[in-house]
């Protein structure tokens, strides 16, 4: 229901009719004249104040949600988000499609419109957050104390050219050791016979996770302990902690084939390719479990691939990341491309180099994207994967499922559903 305000550009303002009265809201307060009993001398610049622009409709008198985000950012704000205001309540319109909507677009459409009185909220599938806003949106920044908030409400009148100051409410923000918070509340992952530990944890977090695990967690009360795979994960920006569903359906897809691999006279799997490969936990989970494997992680976000580069050298594991081979940057549109050749620069991380873009050189595949981006890289992966190799793809809503095995049947066979939760779905193949 909420996301952190990404930069989305100075997007041109939209009026659209008043869908509800702010005066009979509840949820609003009047603008509070904080700070002003304060005296400037006193004020801790380290505390916090929460303040929150309440049930923003896209009316004549509330700002833009996104841009009011970026303003109080640009203003000294140290985060802000967008939230729904409707949340929880008859007058909730989801924006992006959940497990088991499998409407067409303008069925959604028709659907929510025939449904509620407001205007539809945008459904667009798998477009980045950032493009879409709720019916009607809270905005709250986190600022310091000596942010005078009344001159900030004020401005915003200003910048928006609103006919009044936008109503708001104003929180103490606790004072808390917010990493050691963050840190006590994220417990080691435990997966289909994975153990994904951050660089604070303990063995004993570890061994406690596990013994929390077994019976409980699928699979797991089949895995002796000491069978555990391992593997320290960096608290960093990278996509990737095994938490979410469909990096648990392609740990259990990649144990599947390796233990099988393993059980062979001649093992045939001995270079995977790890495509999305965000902080590197597929790859790396793979080369944990065989000793003569190595892995090669893709994606195209080069901090991602910095920290996936330092997560396999913290494990001694043999798994090397890089953006998208050149041709695949150059074929992209333009501002991609500048983002991910300024990103190289910044984090000095390599593309994929020519001799394994193509060729046919890895023997196995995991691919754990969005269903979109899946379907664009059916030929790229499919040149980039063994006759006879094996390719297991996630990111996908059970509702998605038929269009991404139509797109991966025209190169694979025996392209099926292997598993699901959560509504995501595994989807496997072999070249």
């Amino acid at each position: 229901h909420a996301f952190r305000s990404a930069s989305v550009g100075k997007r041109p303002y939209m009026c659209h009719q008043r869908s509800a009265s702010q005066e009979d809201d509840p949820a609003i307060v009047a603008p509070a004249a904080a700070g002003d009993d304060d005296d400037a001398s006193t004020i801790d610049p380290w505390v916090l104040r929460s303040v929150t622009f309440a049930c923003l409709d896209g009316s004549p008198s509330s700002p833009d949600p996104q841009l009011l985000s970026d303003y109080l950012m640009e203003m000294g704000a140290c985060s802000t988000a967008i939230t729904d205001h409707d949340r929880d309540t008859s007058r909730e319109s989801p924006i992006f499609r959940e497990p088991g909507d499998d409407l067409e677009e303008e069925e959604w459409s028709t659907a929510k419109t025939a449904s509620q009185n407001t205007k539809a909220a945008l459904i667009r599938g798998d477009v980045a957050v950032g493009t879409n806003v709720w019916n009607r949106c809270d905005v709250t920044a986190h600022v310091p104390a000596t942010v005078d908030i009344v001159r900030l409400a004020e401005g915003i009148r200003t910048a928006f050219e609103l006919p009044s100051v936008p109503r708001y409410a104003v929180d103490e923000i606790p004072d808390v050791d917010w990493v050691v918070k963050v840190q006590s509340a994220w417990k080691p992952i435990v997966a289909h016979g994975f153990a994904l530990r951050f660089p604070w944890h303990t063995e004993e977090d570890v061994a406690e996770a596990i013994d929390n695990a077994l019976g409980d967690v699928d699979g797991e009360e089949n895995i002796p302990y000491e069978d555990y795979a391992t593997i320290t994960l960096q608290g960093g920006i990278a996509f990737g902690t095994g938490e979410h569903p469909t990096t648990r359906l392609c740990l259990k897809f990649l144990k599947g084939i390796l233990t099988s691999d393993e059980e062979e006279d001649t093992p045939k799997i001995s270079k995977l390719l790890d495509y999305g490969s965000g902080s590197g936990v597929l790859g790396l989970a793979a080369c944990s479990l065989s000793p003569h494997l190595t892995a090669v992680g893709v994606d195209i976000d080069a901090d991602a691939v910095a920290i996936a580069n330092a997560n396999a050298e913290i494990n001694g594991l043999p798994m090397t990341s890089y953006l998208p081979a050149q041709t695949v940057i150059d074929n992209g549109d333009a501002e991609s491309a500048s983002v991910m050749m300024r990103g190289a620069a910044a984090n000095a991380v390599e593309t994929l180099p020519s001799d394994l873009d193509g060729g046919e050189c890895f023997d196995a595949c995991a691919a754990n994207i969005l269903a979109g981006p899946l379907m664009g890289l059916a030929s790229t992966l499919a040149n980039m994967v063994r006759p006879g190799g094996q390719i297991g793809l996630s990111g996908i809503l059970e509702a998605q499922a038929p269009k991404v095995v139509e797109s991966y049947s025209e190169f694979f066979e025996d392209v099926q559903v292997a598993g699901s939760e959560g509504g995501w779905v595994l989807i496997t193949g072999r070249k």
